[in-house]
């Protein structure tokens, strides 16, 4: 007789996948994205995936409303911030630093999901998060060396990033899944569109290896990705998905060290065990709590 998994473990699970599937993201967009304004490449890569999440939601399209587009177009927003200033900032830094400081939305998402939700933040909340901070201050500061321009930008789609994780908790919870990712992959193409304009012609002379590099991050770093993140939480609450997906850098690490040749020293190794520290003391707690509650 098979185990079964309740539907917030597959939610749990759902998101370290895409963190897999991110962590690859960063090696790929660093040595593709030479040349290129960003905003273009950012473009391509979510229309190509709005196409490929609308056949996913096939006759789900008839039940597009205002309401669900008001939501995806809203959500759209704080996402396209985060992936502009990403695809703009990791030309400036490492694939590696990257990864860990877009991590830092584990910092901003409880401070603004208490700001605006005001959902409280638990104790085992705080003791995970500050683990998962001490493990990115030891994978990504360096010395008494003042932080990059690419530093900066990245950290900046940390935050946007950590706003989506918010807004999209509240609309996930009311709205299809499948529509509201697709509506949001509309909107950030609409957005990147604006931002590209004249520059869009470079789509035309993209060469093979971009147009497989953005073939792929379109289909599973955005498309099915952010899928799963939108369907998965509606049963992972914002502090856990954030915890959850700081995975994320320690999977970009190990691409960066596998696609490129980064490598880590063994402070950011230790980082790293910090960062699965802060998940694993969120998880404990997420479980004591569900039990407390179920005896109750």
């Amino acid at each position: 007789m098979g185990v079964k998994l309740s539907p917030q473990l597959w939610a749990d699970l759902g998101l370290v996948g895409i963190c897999v599937i991110w962590g690859t993201s960063f090696a790929i967009v660093k040595t593709v994205v030479v040349g290129i304004n960003p905003a273009t490449f950012i473009t391509v890569r979510f229309v190509m995936a709005a196409l490929v999440i609308g056949a996913m939601c096939g006759g789900r399209l008839r039940r597009l409303d205002r309401k669900v587009w008001a939501a995806g177009l809203l959500a759209s927003v704080p996402l396209m911030a985060g992936f502009l200033t990403q695809t703009a900032g990791l030309p400036l830094t490492t694939a590696s630093k990257a990864g860990f400081i877009t991590g830092m939305h584990v910092v901003f998402t409880p401070l603004l999901d208490w700001a605006f939700a005001k959902r409280p933040i638990a104790r085992y909340q705080m003791v995970g998060v500050g683990l998962a901070v001490l493990g990115l201050g030891l994978l990504s500061i360096e010395g008494l060396e003042p932080p990059s321009p690419g530093d900066l930008l990245v950290l900046l789609c940390a935050l946007a990033f950590a706003v989506h994780i918010v807004v999209l908790s509240k609309f996930s919870a009311v709205h299809d899944g499948f529509l509201l990712s697709f509506t949001q992959m509309v909107g950030a193409a609409l957005l990147a569109g604006a931002v590209a304009n004249g520059d869009l012609v470079q789509a035309a002379r993209f060469g093979r290896e971009v147009w497989m590099s953005v073939t792929y991050l379109a289909v599973m770093g955005t498309g099915v990705a952010y899928l799963v993140q939108t369907l998965a939480q509606r049963y992972t609450p914002p502090t856990r998905a954030a915890l959850l997906m700081q995975l994320e850098p320690v999977f970009a690490a190990a691409f960066a060290w596998l696609l490129i040749g980064e490598t880590m020293t063994a402070r950011q190794y230790a980082g790293a065990a910090l960062i699965l520290a802060g998940i694993l003391a969120c998880q404990a707690g997420d479980a004591r709590q569900a039990k407390m509650g179920a005896e109750g």
